[in-house]
């Protein structure tokens, strides 16, 4: 069950009419079992795998918390943190390690048999798993205490808004929430509906129709000309920023309409003026997970008393952000692009801060400049989330470097991102994704109105799936 499906609205409606009438212990017991019907219409039997990830989690919590020597904390932090990404590690990886074992072997000249593990990936495996483990990382750093109801705990780890594709919530932000007893202002209920409102228009009418352009170069992996390549890239980036940040749009505004707050995810990426300001930007709850609970301590690790040098531990942090997104080696080169291009600009930075420029104008143009470079440098990086295979990945940026000749066709449809473009721009001015809710009523009415227009008439409602549906 998707958030852009009829059957969601309905499911929704139910669940938040009986939701509104209900004290706070009875609402999240509702919430809880919403969390595993909405599961369920994908695939009940992988429940099983969210129910022991919860009851794991929810013990170990409690052995950390209890134990007053550090080595015991230490451990049962351990066996939790490698018990979870065991159970990520094999319904994500099993069949990668095995086949490039296998290729390893025939390398050195042992030939086996094909094995195909033929392993189903559970639905959201990748983001809650990722939920969860700041739930026993943090309380062995002392952030929160552990709690001793096992239903908000459940409810915490199968809460459905973010059940699938986050935002990546940390259980000091999330589960409070949960435990107190939580009121619904009418401001929270309009920027509820607005939120889902807006993520419905960025999914079914930015992203499925620019994913019709996108198609037909990428997956159906065709023979194009590099300005093709190039275009279907400029493309590929605005369908999966709309389809990614619809789909948090909509989580954080069903929370917000239940009298949650779940953290932002997107912050107008494509208008970042440097690597570092790109991924403060773009799929937040990630980045800042991976810099928390990864990168800094790697980065205060010893090894053999000594620390590891600073390009080593970003580029083994984004090599492991980049398999993270999936059993693939794209997955890994799209890590080390952007590990390298961070180091690239860690170096330049003292340099490039001693740059002063006083005449507006020329601010101005450097500035537009700065935001056209780093885009670029994006849409050549999601060449390996748009490629089927590395060897592709290799052949689109041949065809764009050497090859650039070609037109790629346009449709009416297109027209339909202007809304899109303009609010773009206005959130990232005024830094205020609410910036709407400042205009004048007519101006407000008006904007609204066009949204709904171009929803019915340029929106697929052939319910096509989010990017990270099944991740």
């Amino acid at each position: 069950m998707q958030f852009n499906t009829l059957h969601f609205a309905i499911f929704f409606i139910i669940v938040y009419l009986i939701y509104v009438v209900l004290r706070q212990k009875w609402q999240n017991l509702l919430l809880l079992l919403a969390g595993y019907v909405f599961y369920s219409f994908w695939d009940w039997r992988f429940l099983s795998v969210i129910i022991i990830s919860t009851i794991l989690n929810y013990y170990l919590g409690i052995k950390i918390e209890a134990s007053t020597d550090e080595k015991k904390r230490k451990f049962f932090m351990v066996w939790a943190v490698c018990l979870n990404l065991a159970i990520l590690g094999f319904f994500k990886y099993s069949g990668f390690f095995v086949a490039n074992f296998q290729a390893l072997l025939g390398f050195v000249g042992i030939h086996t048999s094909r094995a195909s593990l033929n392993i189903v990936l559970p639905l959201g495996i990748s983001f809650y798993t990722f939920i969860v483990m700041t739930y026993t990382i943090d309380i062995n750093r002392g952030a929160m205490k552990p709690t001793r109801n096992f239903l908000d705990f459940a409810l915490f780890v199968s809460f459905f808004p973010t059940l699938v594709a986050g935002p990546i919530e940390r259980a000091r932000n999330l589960l409070p929430q949960i435990q107190n007893k939580r009121a619904i202002t009418r401001e929270q209920f309009y920027e509820g509906c607005w939120l889902i409102f807006w993520g419905l228009y960025k999914k079914i009418v930015v992203a499925d129709n620019l994913a019709k352009i996108t198609r037909p170069v990428f997956e159906e992996a065709g023979h194009y000309a590099g300005r093709e390549v190039l275009l279907a890239a400029y493309a590929f980036a605005f369908q999966i920023y709309a389809d990614f940040s619809g789909y948090s749009d909509m989580a954080r505004g069903l929370a917000r309409l239940m009298g949650f707050e779940l953290m932002a995810n997107f912050n107008a990426p494509f208008f970042a003026r440097n690597v570092y300001d790109l991924w403060q930007r773009w799929h937040i709850s990630l980045t800042t997970w991976i810099k928390e609970y990864v990168f800094y301590p790697l980065a205060l690790a010893k090894f053999r008393g000594r620390q590891l040098p600073a390009p080593l531990v970003i580029i083994l942090t984004w090599s492991l952000m980049g398999f993270w997104h999936g059993a693939s080696w794209k997955f890994v080169l799209w890590g080390l692009y952007h590990g390298a291009l961070v180091v690239i600009y860690s170096r330049l930075k003292p340099y490039l801060s001693g740059i002063t420029i006083n005449n507006p104008f020329l601010k101005r143009v450097v500035t537009a400049a700065q935001i056209f470079l780093i885009f670029n440098l994006f849409c050549l990086g999601i060449l390996f989330f748009a490629c089927g295979s590395v060897s592709q990945v290799l052949y689109s940026f041949k065809q764009i470097f050497f090859y650039g000749s070609g037109t790629l066709g346009l449709d009416l449809s297109m027209i339909a991102m202007i809304p899109f473009l303009v609010l773009e721009y206005r959130q990232f001015r005024s830094d205020d994704e609410l910036v709407l809710f400042k205009w004048p009523l007519l101006k407000r009415v008006f904007m609204c109105y066009i949204i709904l227009y171009c929803i019915l008439l340029f929106g697929d409602f052939g319910v096509q799936k989010y990017y990270y549906f099944q991740f």
